[in-house]
């Protein structure tokens, strides 16, 4: 009965660890975390933040010293930092989302009534939800852009709201500034360990924040500086002063900049990114491979970069080239929403109603 008994032991032994599967490999979220933040969002606030604060600089010396020299100084700087700020929009979660950074600093189209009845009385109190479309880089386009060179210089030496034009000047730069530095402040102390420990899908969990607002991001790119303009919500009538950057005339380049920002998250850079997270998946049976959403990326900036420029101007005589860039737009954002969405396990937790 013992030899009996021991063999039946064997057996039961020798069958558990042949029934053992191997164990599943996983993707590595925190290594994607961590590269995404070390390698892109962080270096894109540190450009951001400078160039920020060159934009304080040079308002302050267009302030103490007013003339076109001194203007245009300040028109490049702020040409460098509205590019700058293409590259960090899409990160709107965490300290960027409690300050208000992305609605604060680029809500348009501006509304220039509101700016100079805020010029006309001396309001400086900017921080209210009145005043979001009155501040922040929209606004100042409107300052630095509108008129003639020497209109513009005019308004702020001798006009009789002159010191009422730099007050407001200086208050809407400042503004960003004072809001900006406390997002990275705590993205260098705390925030970036936080984001990098925070693995899952699930909702609240650091991948779905940033992955929502990367394809919202892409969504708005689509809509607010294509679609809205040129006519693809209002049955082909269109709204060319609704464009991003309209007095200073640099659509075409925040576009650009923006679509390249976008990729390159996708991409993570030149590290792991979601392609790579995607890649992973294919090895088990996917409906769509990294390669294809890449190449989709590659086809909605080639239609970027050879739309017509000023925007303004070029949407209503060549509507259909803005068309064509919103569709591949639209297949960007279903790709996002459906597909990786899928792939992924992640859930689209905001809302909007133009139906991709």
């Amino acid at each position: 009965m013992k030899r009996i008994r021991f063999t039946l032991c064997i057996l039961i032994i020798a069958t558990t660890f042949s029934c053992k599967k191997d164990p599943v490999a996983e993707f590595d979220e925190a290594a994607m975390l961590e590269n995404i933040a070390t390698n892109l969002i962080l270096p894109n606030y540190e450009v951001f933040n400078s160039q920020v604060a060159g934009l304080v600089d040079q308002k302050n010396n267009f302030i103490t010293t007013t003339d076109l020299s001194s203007l245009n100084d300040l028109r490049a700087q702020f040409k460098a930092a509205y590019k700058s700020f293409q590259t960090i929009k899409m990160f709107d979660f965490g300290p960027a989302f409690d300050y208000g950074i992305k609605a604060a600093m680029n809500t348009y189209p501006v509304d220039t009534t509101k700016i100079n009845n805020n010029i006309e009385s001396g309001a400086l109190s900017l921080n209210s939800a009145a005043n979001t479309d009155a501040i922040g880089f929209p606004a100042l386009d409107f300052l630095l852009f509108n008129g003639t060179n020497a209109e513009i210089v005019n308004r702020f030496t001798t006009d009789p709201l002159a010191t009422n034009y730099k007050d407001y000047l200086a208050a809407l730069i400042d503004k960003i500034q004072t809001e900006f530095t406390p997002v990275l402040a705590e993205w260098k102390s705390s925030y970036k360990a936080t984001f990098v420990g925070r693995t899952g899908t699930d909702v609240g969990s650091s991948i779905s924040l940033m992955f929502n607002e990367f394809v919202k991001d892409i969504e708005l790119l689509k809509n607010a500086k294509i679609g809205i303009p040129s006519g693809q919500f209002s049955g082909g009538l269109t709204y060319p002063y609704f464009v991003e950057a309209v007095y200073s005339e640099y659509s075409l380049e925040l576009a650009k900049e923006s679509m390249q920002a976008l990729w390159s998250l996708y991409k993570g850079n030149t590290g792991i990114g979601f392609d790579d997270y995607i890649v992973f998946y294919e090895e088990q049976g996917t409906s769509i491979q990294a390669s294809e959403i890449n190449t989709q990326f590659e086809n909605c900036l080639s239609k970027i970069n050879v739309l017509p420029t000023p925007f303004h101007t070029q949407i209503p005589t060549e509507t259909a080239k803005f068309t064509e860039t919103f569709q591949e737009l639209k297949k960007l954002v279903a790709y996002g929403k459906t597909d990786m969405t899928s792939i992924l396990g992640i859930v689209i937790t905001y809302s909007d109603t133009d139906g991709d």
